[in-house]
């Protein structure tokens, strides 16, 4: 039995830590293909969003290369990502595969539970080495998402132009031939020594704008035109609010707790929106927002797919987080027709508007300029 998987960013390195340490076969789709979100579109349904198709294309790569299950997850709630898999599992079957659909139930997900369902694919594996894959998976998230923070530091700060890009994508050549989390850890901290080698302009002080939104675009830079990357090289820093550690912190560790942590961004939501729940990730773009903007953050990118009802509703208020909170954002909506250029033009434009507000900001403030105001 071999198993597949979808791409969602980084996600599948932890993924590969977690069936290479307990032993399992897999057939990794590309980390990018063009090709593979063509096939995901020709067998979607036309109104279903890129996140669908995105992870419809890596499905029929893994079935086609020799996958006879896939793993996958879903939930419930107002987000319709919570119905993707029995969907696809449907379209799959009309397609003619026939493949086991391994479906975690990400809203309520535990140890017990990803145990329960990769049984079928554990037999004769000891639980001790079962939990140590999942154990070392869990560590291997937050040790890449220190890469990623790494790189969002030196990108926009380095001297020599593109060498943290170079760094980053030798990093993931090297891991998508490495196998089991010795190997992979060997990687990741050679990899972080690279990044502290980086030099430096010490005196630059780049813009700091927020990444908020959606969290399958925003931590997928195959779909989202690798916008932390652009971003960098226009000299902003980039705080990405969502990404897999995020959501390990949030729907996993959070719960192995014996008491209730909430999320700071999704309680922050609740001023513009008296709910507590619109679906997906929602509220906490909204409160992701009003927090950067109190911490004094230059700016906001919003980001997510087309037809997104949780996101659609956090937008509507976004007018009235500018006003009263006195922060730019700027919102982009991605599908499989969005072009790059134009895409690329309008963060140009938004970064080129706060560099304006910002030095608007500083003459107004001056010592020359307070005079002159003072003695008007």
């Amino acid at each position: 039995m071999k198993i597949t998987f979808p791409h969602m960013g980084d996600a599948y390195i932890p993924v590969k830590v977690l069936l290479d340490t307990a032993g399992i076969e897999y057939i990794m789709p590309p980390v990018s293909g063009k090709g593979l979100l063509e096939q995901g579109i020709l067998h979607s349904p036309e109104f279903a969003c890129l996140p669908f198709k995105t992870i419809m294309g890596d499905f029929l790569y893994g079935i086609e290369h020799g996958a006879d299950c896939i793993l996958f997850g879903g939930g419930c709630g107002q987000c319709r990502f919570g119905y993707f898999g029995k969907l696809q599992d449907e379209i799959l079957k009309s397609l003619g595969y026939n493949v086991n659909f391994i479906y975690l139930d990400l809203s309520n997900i535990s140890v017990k539970e990803v145990l329960e369902k990769i049984k079928p694919l554990t037999k004769g594996k000891s639980m001790l080495t079962l939990l140590k894959a999942i154990f070392y998976a869990v560590i291997t998230v937050f040790k890449v998402d220190r890469i990623n923070k790494l790189s969002r530091f030196t990108r926009c700060r380095e001297l020599n132009k593109e060498q943290t890009n170079k760094i980053i994508s030798l990093f993931h050549n090297k891991v998508q031939k490495a196998r089991g989390y010795k190997d992979i850890n060997k990687i990741i901290r050679s990899t972080v020594k690279e990044l502290k080698k980086v030099p430096l302009d010490k005196k630059f002080k780049p813009l700091r704008v927020a990444l908020v939104g959606e969290i399958y675009v925003a931590a997928h830079p195959q779909i989202n035109f690798e916008i932390e990357k652009k971003l960098g090289s226009m000299g902003v820093e980039v705080q990405n609010t969502l990404g897999i550690s995020y959501w390990i912190k949030e729907h996993f560790i959070k719960k192995l707790l014996p008491f209730k942590i909430k999320n700071r961004d999704h309680e922050a939501g609740k001023e513009f929106m008296k709910t507590d729940d619109i679906g997906g990730h929602g509220l906490s773009s909204i409160g992701a927002s009003i927090r950067r903007a109190k911490m004094g953050f230059d700016g906001v990118v919003h980001i997510y797919p087309l037809t997104c009802m949780p996101e659609i509703v956090a937008q509507s208020t976004f007018n009235e987080v500018q006003k009263k909170y006195n922060i730019p954002i700027m919102t982009l909506i991605v599908d499989e027709m969005t072009g790059e250029a134009g895409y690329t033009t309008r963060l140009e434009a938004f970064i080129d508007m706060i560099l304006m507000k910002k030095k608007a900001s500083a003459a107004l403030h001056s010592p020359d300029t307070s005079r002159l105001l003072n003695n008007c």
